[in-house]
């Protein structure tokens, strides 16, 4: 492979995190920081943007129950490309009382479609998903030792990895741990 020179312009850093809180609940948190590696000057106001500043800084912490149900949620915007663009926080409010659950990535693109959402955050949005599952997997299964089969079942075919045919299903359904429909199971 030949070595071709490189030269960065722009770099997007996100970072999620998956807190247990005393009271039971979870807080799952999501950035964005996207940074340019050269001075930029808004097309709105002209304002030069020094090489390194955030040209997006978005915050967001989702606060869910053992279920996924969103019980809050809080969004900020300290920097942003349009003096418009913070007014759409406030409108992520709509999130409480939804599930994180298959269809939740839809019914988030139906929701805040246009001039509702904001296009970095709804990015955000299934990255904060992704974490609040790897956060509660172990804890869950913990606390609903009778629900991990049932939980396990539904990851079959989601991926190569659960591939109803590959090592680990192969694993789960020797050791009985999960039972694939009639006529599926690998070793039957």
């Amino acid at each position: 492979m030949s070595k071709i020179q490189r030269t960065l312009l722009h770099q997007r850093n996100i970072e999620t995190q998956g807190y247990l809180r005393e009271d039971g609940l979870w807080d799952i948190e999501a950035s964005m920081k996207d940074l340019k590696a050269h001075d930029v000057r808004r097309e709105f106001n002209d304002r030069l943007l020094p090489q390194g500043s955030p040209f997006h800084d978005i915050h967001l912490t989702l606060t869910l129950d053992d279920t996924f149900l969103i019980k809050d949620v809080s969004v900020t915007m300290s920097a942003y490309p349009f003096p418009n663009c913070g007014n759409a926080a406030p409108n992520f409010r709509k999130l409480i009382g939804s599930r994180i659950t298959s269809g939740w990535n839809r019914w988030l693109k139906e929701n805040f479609a246009g001039q509702q959402g904001c296009t970095h955050v709804l990015e955000l949005l299934p990255v904060a998903a992704t974490t609040a599952f790897q956060t509660m997997w172990a804890p869950l299964g913990e606390k609903y030792p009778s629900q991990v089969p049932k939980a396990l079942n539904k990851l079959v075919n989601t991926c190569h990895g659960w591939a109803q045919d590959g090592p680990m299903v192969q694993k789960l359904v020797d050791e009985q741990v999960i039972r694939l429909p009639d006529g599926d199971n690998p070793h039957e």
